[in-house]
């Protein structure tokens, strides 16, 4: 395991905050590595979490993997995740970056639209002009997605959720060749939907629905390097992932049915290259979460064989 001696004297910058890690991602001299640890931090687990709003998702990121890249551009949520997270961040395993993630090559301050009352409906797209009254515009430094991702080494995990800007930083992902053993994007309509689907590096999928994640995944036990930790998620975190998540792996068959039932638009789908799908698998719980649809179309189907059944009878 790699050790990075604490520092308590940490700076942090306008544009994101300087760690150990940061350092030796550059290839700084730091006191106590080494090139070995230098090159072996680039084959550690890595997770991206693209929209980390107040960082709820944090604690269980650090359970999970060997350093956290946290990405959010609302300053005062940042200084939260800093604030709750100083430990973390001083020892090297936490990077905050302050920034506008976009898909454009020139890192200029860009507007971005602050909710009033709401933090996690914050966006960088301009919101519709008869919604304009509940954001406040801000500018905000911005920075490439894929420049970040260069930065800090190859993912093991990326969560997106960027309200109204996750299809384009998934293609832009997508784009650079960049496949995760695992990643995560807030489907809301059929433009991710489809780009998740018809790429062909993913084929066992999973939802998890966002209204519930607080009381599903209440005092669960999850393991993280041989250690068993017991851990709630809190209400409007993104949740688990991986096979964290319950159930079977779903095939891309199954998985299409599945979301067809969706009475919500606050799901994630989560995706895997590593995980064998399970071939007649269907999760039971979230088909009857899915009720209304379900049954509506269980009730169709219904009465198309009844009627069926009746035109047999008749022509007979």
């Amino acid at each position: 395991m790699l050790e990075l001696k604490k520092i308590t004297n940490y700076s942090v910058f306008r544009r994101g905050y300087s760690s150990v890690v940061e350092r030796l991602v550059a290839n700084e001299k730091v006191e106590g590595s080494t090139p070995f640890a230098r090159s072996n931090l680039k084959m550690k687990k890595i997770i991206y979490d693209l929209g980390s709003n107040n960082g709820d998702n944090i604690r269980y990121y650090l359970m999970k993997s060997d350093l956290v890249i946290a990405v959010e551009a609302n300053p005062k949520l940042c200084n939260q995740i800093t604030n709750k997270f100083n430990k973390e961040i001083s020892e090297g395993r936490l990077v905050v970056e302050n920034f506008i993630i976009t898909t454009d090559e020139n890192n200029v301050d860009k507007d971005f639209y602050i909710h009033k009352n709401a933090d996690v409906l914050s966006q960088f797209p301009k919101p519709k002009i008869e919604f304009m009254n509940h954001f406040i515009k801000t500018r905000l430094p911005s920075k490439n997605i894929i420049e970040i991702i260069n930065k800090y080494g190859n993912p093991y995990y990326i969560k997106i959720d960027v309200e109204n800007y996750d299809y384009e930083i998934l293609s832009e992902i997508f784009k650079n060749n960049i496949f995760p053993k695992y990643f995560s994007v807030e489907c809301y309509n059929e433009k991710i939907f489809k780009k998740i689907i018809n790429n062909e590096k993913y084929n066992s999928f999973k939802l998890v629905c966002g209204s519930n994640v607080h009381l599903k995944y209440k005092n669960r036990i999850f393991s993280s390097t041989n250690i068993e930790n017991e851990y709630s998620f809190p209400a409007h975190s993104a949740g688990p992932f991986g096979n964290d998540i319950d159930g079977k792996w779903l095939k891309k068959k199954n998985f299409k049915f599945l979301y067809s039932l969706r009475n919500t638009t606050w799901i994630d789908i989560h995706c895997s290259r590593e995980d064998k799908s399970s071939k007649y698998y269907l999760p039971l719980d979230l088909i009857f979460f899915f009720k209304v649809k379900f049954f509506k179309k269980f009730f169709v189907l219904f009465l198309l064989i009844i009627v069926i059944i009746m035109f047999f009878q008749i022509n007979l």
